[in-house]
């Protein structure tokens, strides 16, 4: 569909969600190899990260059997399982690092950080430059790319006091909340579907780096690269999305699509 239709149509959405207010981060990308390319990706052994990380996290194994659909892929060698079904998972909130979280906070205050975060969100697409002269061109498609990533989100979770450097246990808890949420992501089904988690004291740098080796490179030892994308990001406060199977822009009918044009 013409790019010019489609950011019409997102941008009356972004709008109609309110305004936007303190200090902007300015556009920058956060999908395609924006989000994706790390400076260290090539100085690693692959191998020996991914045994140190499976052998690290022994008692995760039974939610990477279960979230993989992908019976040869890089990490089946450290994921040998001689207990039956592999494909789901128990939770037990004493026994099991995984959680079972709500979609929204119940905590005001962690309410008002992921209203804040939105509000940048919506700011920066609104700060993207146009020149309507043009018919499209890559602000066009930057803005209809990032605004429709933010409409994919339908979870929030607000991690607080995980400030760098803070201990072993602010670590776990993302690392719990991420894969918590990209199980619970691919377990429903539902493509086109995504989780935010905002971390108001977390560095970005230091989140980029937990978001490379932790996240990204796992999925794509567990074959699910393709199903998930990944992004650490800041907006205000820093944050990481994680959305699954996203879609194309749809193509609207030529009816429609007129009556985009007419309206412009």
């Amino acid at each position: 569909m013409p790019v010019k239709s489609c950011r019409n149509r997102e941008a009356h959405i972004l709008h109609a969600s309110g305004q936007g207010f303190g200090k902007s981060q300015g556009s920058e990308k956060t999908y395609g190899d924006a989000a994706t390319v790390s400076p260290i990706k090539d100085l690693i052994d692959t191998e020996a990260a991914m045994e140190n990380f499976f052998s690290a996290r022994e008692e995760w194994k039974p939610l990477f059997r279960a979230i993989t659909t992908d019976s040869t892929c890089q990490a089946m060698q450290y994921l040998a399982d001689d207990s039956g079904d592999s494909t789901t998972i128990d939770f037990h909130e004493s026994s099991t690092p995984w959680r079972r979280l709500k979609e929204i906070p119940e905590k005001d205050s962690e309410k008002e950080v992921i209203g804040n975060f939105l509000d940048e969100v919506q700011k920066s697409l609104l700060e993207i430059p146009t020149d309507e002269r043009t018919k499209e061109d890559e602000n066009d498609i930057q803005f209809i790319e990032e605004g429709r990533r933010m409409l994919t989100i339908s979870r929030f979770h607000v991690l607080g006091d995980n400030q760098a450097g803070s201990g072993i246990e602010s670590y776990d808890e993302l690392f719990s909340t991420c894969w918590s949420e990209l199980y619970e992501l691919s377990s429903t089904g539902n493509e086109h579907t995504a989780s935010l988690i905002v971390l108001p004291e977390y560095d970005l740098q230091d989140l980029r780096r937990f978001v490379d080796m932790n996240l990204q490179r796992p999925l794509d030892w567990l074959g699910l690269s393709g199903d998930f994308e990944i992004a650490s990001m800041q907006r205000g406060s820093p944050a990481v999305r994680l959305i699954y199977k996203i879609r194309d822009i749809p193509e609207l009918d030529d009816e429609v699509e007129q009556g985009l044009e007419e309206a412009e």
